[in-house]
C-alpha cells in the first residue's frame, strides 16, 4: 500500500486541479495536488513538501477532508486529501501539465484520476449540503421537528418540501445530482427528503430500484419513509411485489413500514390479492412505526377491499390487538369508510372494551 497525500485549495467556490504530466501514467488526467509520503514524513509534512516542488507554494494543512483507497494496475494507493491554504506564493506549473480553477459544477468537464473519483462525489454532495443550508427556516424547523420525534432537533434544517422538490428538479439528471445519491449517509433530514425526491425522477424501473435499495438502509423516520415514491417502480408490479417480500423479513423497521406503505399503494386495487393481507397480517409486532402502517395498510384495505378485509377486523385472531386497536381508530377516522360500517366498528370496540 503506498501512502499518499493531496490538497484541497480552495478559492472561494472554486478548487486547484492539476493536470498529470502526458508522460506519466494515468498522463494528462486530472487531480490534485500532492504525492508519496516519504519515509520519516508525517502526512502533513508531506503535503507541505509536494507542494512546494509542484507548485511553489506554501501550504498550511488543516484537516483530513476525506481517505480513500484506490487500486492501479501499477500499484494500490491511500490518499488523504487535506484542506489546506495557501500561505505564500502564488501556484506555478512546475511539473503539471496544466493548473485549472474549477467550481464543483464543472467537474464533469474533466476526466480525473480514479482514486480521485470518490471524492469528487463528496465535493459536489457537499456542494448540495450548502444549498440546503441556504434555504434553512429557523420557524419551520422547529414546526417540523415537532412532528418528528425520532430524529434530533439538530438534523431538521426547516426547509419546505415545495422547496427541496424545486431543488429535485434542478438536480436531477445533472452529474451533481448523481454524485449527492452516491454519497450515503447523508447528514440531515432534508438532504434524505432530497434523496427520496431524486430517485423519484427516474424513468426506468431497474435504475430506480437499484438506487432504492442502496438508501433503504439510511431511512431513519417516519417521514421520508413515507414521502418516497419512485413511480417507476409501478412498470414492473411483479418484481416489485418481489422486492416488497424481501421487505417485510427485514431487520429495519423502517424498511419494513415502506414495504407494507408500497403494499398499500400499488396492490390494493386491480392487483389485490388476499393473500397479501394474511403476509402484513403475520408481520412482527411491537415496533410502533411498524404497527401504525400496518394499521393504516388494513384501513384502506377495509375501504378498498371489504368482504377480504372485514374478517381481519371481526375475528379477533386474524390481527394482533395493538394492530387491531390501530386500524379500527384509522378506519373511524377516514372519509372513505361508509357510516354503517363505522356504526359496526364502534359496536365491536365499545364490546372489546366491556
Amino acid at each position: 500500500m503506498t501512502e499518499v497525500v493531496a490538497a484541497l485549495l480552495r478559492d472561494g467556490e472554486r478548487f486547484l486541479i492539476c493536470q498529470r504530466p502526458a508522460h506519466k501514467a494515468r498522463g494528462l488526467l486530472w487531480e490534485f495536488v500532492g504525492g508519496k509520503v516519504e519515509p520519516g514524513e508525517t502526512k502533513e509534512q508531506a503535503l507541505v513538501r509536494e507542494c512546494r516542488e509542484e507548485l511553489d507554494v506554501t501550504v498550511e494543512p488543516l484537516n483530513a477532508y476525506m481517505e480513500v483507497v484506490h487500486a492501479y494496475p501499477d500499484l494500490t494507493v491511500r490518499l488523504t486529501l487535506f484542506e489546506a491554504r495557501i500561505a505564500s506564493g502564488v501556484p506555478k506549473k512546475l511539473e503539471h501539465n496544466d493548473l485549472r480553477w474549477i467550481t464543483p459544477e464543472e467537474i464533469p468537464l474533466f476526466q480525473f484520476c480514479p482514486a480521485d473519483e470518490t471524492i469528487l462525489d463528496r465535493i459536489q454532495a457537499d456542494c448540495v449540503r450548502a444549498k440546503i443550508e441556504s434555504l434553512r427556516d429557523a420557524d419551520y424547523q422547529a414546526f417540523q421537528s415537532a412532528l418528528l420525534p425520532t430524529v434530533p432537533p439538530e438534523s431538521v434544517r426547516g426547509v419546505r418540501i415545495p422547496v427541496l422538490r424545486k431543488l429535485a428538479r434542478a438536480l436531477s439528471g445533472k452529474a451533481m445530482g448523481d454524485a449527492f445519491l452516491r454519497v450515503l449517509p447523508h447528514g440531515c433530514y432534508e438532504e434524505n427528503l432530497l434523496h427520496g425526491f431524486l430517485l423519484e425522477r427516474f424513468r426506468e424501473p431497474e435504475e430506480a430500484m437499484e438506487a432504492l435499495e442502496r438508501f433503504l438502509p439510511y431511512i431513519d423516520n417516519w417521514a421520508v419513509c413515507d414521502t418516497v415514491n419512485p413511480k417507476a417502480l409501478a412498470k414492473r408490479p411483479d418484481d416489485l411485489l418481489a422486492h416488497i417480500r424481501v421487505w417485510l423479513t427485514s431487520a429495519r423497521p423502517y424498511t419494513v413500514r415502506y414495504g407494507v406503505g408500497m403494499l398499500q399503494r400499488y396492490f390494493l386495487d386491480e392487483r389485490f390479492d388476499p393473500e397479501l393481507l394474511a403476509l402484513v397480517a403475520a408481520l412482527p409486532t411491537g415496533e410502533y412505526y411498524v404497527e401504525t402502517m400496518t394499521a393504516w395498510f388494513f384501513a384502506t384495505a377495509l375501504a378498498k377491499q371489504e368482504r377480504e378485509t372485514l374478517p381481519y377486523f371481526t375475528e379477533p385472531d386474524r390481527l394482533p390487538p395493538s394492530v387491531r386497536r390501530k386500524a379500527v381508530r384509522k378506519a373511524l377516522e377516514s372519509r372513505r369508510i361508509p357510516e354503517p360500517l363505522k356504526r359496526r366498528l364502534r359496536a365491536l370496540r365499545e364490546t372489546e372494551n366491556t
